[in-house]
């Protein structure tokens, strides 16, 4: 699988992985909407499934502990909420190229 290296707003350098079909489908299926009573719209699943997109989306990058396939949560724990987010996009996009 193909990988590339992108740069945070931050300056960290993370390299992503090209996700298989099922890994982004497994990904995509976390999260849910639906419409409560009032007609309010409610996200469940949004933190997990972030966490995942991240787990099997990054590939390396700059931090303290080398990746070796899996993602360990202090991996995670040394991403602020900005660059989980950003970087969280950024996995998503990355899918996308293929498309």
């Amino acid at each position: 699988m193909n990988k590339k290296i992108v740069e945070l707003s931050t300056k960290r350098k993370v390299e992503l992985n090209e996700m298989s079909i099922d890994d982004v489908d497994f990904c995509n299926d976390l999260l849910s909407i639906s419409q409560n009573d009032s007609g309010n719209t409610v996200l469940k699943g949004l933190n997990k499934a972030r966490t995942a997109w991240l787990r099997k989306g990054i590939a390396g990058g700059d931090f303290k502990i080398k990746i070796n396939g899996n993602v360990p949560d202090s991996v995670l724990k040394e991403l602020s909420e900005d660059e989980k987010n950003e970087l969280n996009t950024l996995v998503q996009d990355y899918q996308k190229l293929g498309e």
